[in-house]
């Protein structure tokens, strides 16, 4: 059975209901508000700030306690349980406040689902003496499928049979989620309390400086994406007079190119290391989002997808594994530090985005991914070099 046998079959399994879960709602909340509940344009940064900035703090708590003993499927349950309450409550909104309560009270603490799954599947990967890189890759290439089509059906849905059918149907799935887990994942057991002096001794390991420069990398690199995925749309659209479906379409072509580049990489940073690697894509980024100021038919831009997914896919499939690598002792931090630090720099490249697109236009605003990407590459050379000449000076 290989790869879908036992707990790491049934963590795949959960992380892919996980995240259908979230498909259906995170797509058209900004359409809900908007058509939905007839709020202005500017709630939506509200909206999104609030969710996000509980997602920090609650990602952050919960990983916090996993790595002091408490169980982190208890803890992923009651995450999942604050989702499926997310989405019952949706349904009742009838005013824009309501839905900004709901984000920052329940879709916040259902955010920690994420990284504390991520914790688990790594301490999985410890306890089982499973490659844990190429076990994140493997789990986040089922996300990247159900993302593939997940988001254009939340739009069907919504359209055909309105916003609260998206929410029942998250509600439901996290509800199977919760079942699932309850009754297939291994249990644990909390260890607070007497011999947990291992435990706690990890929850209180300090957090060196090269973790946060790597949390910048990740910030930045992520910060560059988003900011490419908010303005893209538009600037094809609107200054290229392309298709209005065919952004849609080159989204998809760019999430299958980065499943065959995330499980393959996984494989090749063991013969290269993953820093040197995660390098390789920033380089692949920055050509591209250079010849996309060149590209101006869709022709062009469906080739130049090739180095957009061998930059997401390498970067998305490793980052992760980089950051648990250089804290192994405390797991729950680390994949919530992770997926922290990509969410920030989700918020700073959707927010970067708007205002260079007032101010300078979309063509220049897509100038922002080139520089932040070369931004990550240049901290990810100095992190290289630092390992590099403690190795040296180690050897001599």
């Amino acid at each position: 059975m290989g790869f879908f046998s036992g707990n790491t079959g049934r963590l795949f399994l959960v992380n892919v209901m996980t995240a259908v879960s979230y498909a259906f709602i995170l797509p058209v909340m900004s359409m809900f508000l908007i058509n939905g509940l007839h709020a202005s344009p500017i709630f939506i940064t509200f909206y999104s700030l609030g969710f996000a900035l509980s997602g920090l703090f609650f990602s952050q708590l919960m990983g916090g306690l996993a790595d002091k003993g408490y169980p982190a499927k208890r803890l992923f349950i009651f995450s999942v349980l604050a989702l499926f309450l997310a989405g019952i409550a949706f349904t009742f909104c009838r005013h824009p406040v309501e839905a900004l309560i709901v984000g920052i009270f329940l879709m916040g603490p259902g955010n920690a689902s994420i990284p504390l799954l991520l914790s688990m599947i790594r301490k999985h990967s410890m306890t089982a003496g499973l490659n844990s890189t190429r076990l994140n890759t493997q789990m986040r290439s089922g996300v990247s499928i159900v993302w593939i089509a997940g988001p254009a059906l939340a739009f069907v849905f919504a359209d055909k049979f309105g916003f609260t059918f998206n929410f029942l149907a998250s509600a439901a799935l996290s509800g199977m989620t919760i079942l699932v887990s309850q009754l297939l994942l291994a249990k644990d057991k909390k260890t607070i309390g007497k011999g947990s002096t291992k435990k706690e001794s990890a929850g209180n390991v300090p957090i060196a400086g090269g973790i946060w420069v790597l949390g910048a990398v990740m910030m930045l690199a992520n910060l560059s994406n988003n900011t490419y995925l908010t303005i893209m749309p538009l600037y094809l659209v609107k200054e290229l007079n392309l298709p209005a479906s065919f952004p849609g379409f080159l989204l998809g072509a760019t999430a299958i190119m980065e499943i065959p580049v995330m499980l393959a990489a996984a494989h090749l940073a063991e013969k290269t290391g993953k820093e040197p690697l995660i390098m390789v894509a920033f380089i692949f980024a920055a050509i591209y989002y250079s010849l996309l100021q060149l590209a101006s038919n869709m022709t062009e831009l469906i080739v130049l997808q090739l180095l957009n997914g061998l930059f997401f896919g390498i970067f998305v499939g490793l980052g992760i594994s980089l950051i648990q690598d250089a804290l192994p002792e405390r797991s729950g931090f680390a994949s919530a530090f992770h997926s922290n630090a990509m969410r920030t720099g989700m918020m700073a490249g959707n927010g970067i985005a708007g205002v260079m697109a007032q101010l300078a236009g979309f063509r220049i605003t897509l100038l922002v991914p080139l520089l932040s990407v070369c931004c990550a590459a240049l901290l990810m050379f100095c992190i290289n070099r630092s390992h590099a000449l403690k190795k040296h000076s180690v050897n001599g």
